[in-house]
């Protein structure tokens, strides 16, 4: 299922989006608790790479060890 919301779009309806228009920074998560880790008290924590995440081409940020499956 192909998802799109504030001129980001992803594949997938269990990813977790961090939209723009509520004052996110439009990066797409693997899942929820990524999403939950990225946001603390109602912001982004900054780069998901400092928290450990990667990129997939498709810049959906995943952990690092579901990158190398």
């Amino acid at each position: 299922m192909r998802m799109s919301c504030c001129g980001t779009e992803w594949v997938g309806p269990d990813r977790a989006h961090c939209c723009r228009r509520f004052g996110g920074c439009g990066a797409v998560f693997d899942d929820a608790e990524l999403w939950d880790a990225h946001r603390t008290r109602g912001v982004c924590v900054g780069d998901p790479r400092e928290l450990g995440l990667v990129p997939t081409r498709n810049g959906i940020w995943l952990r690092a060890l579901d990158a190398t499956r």
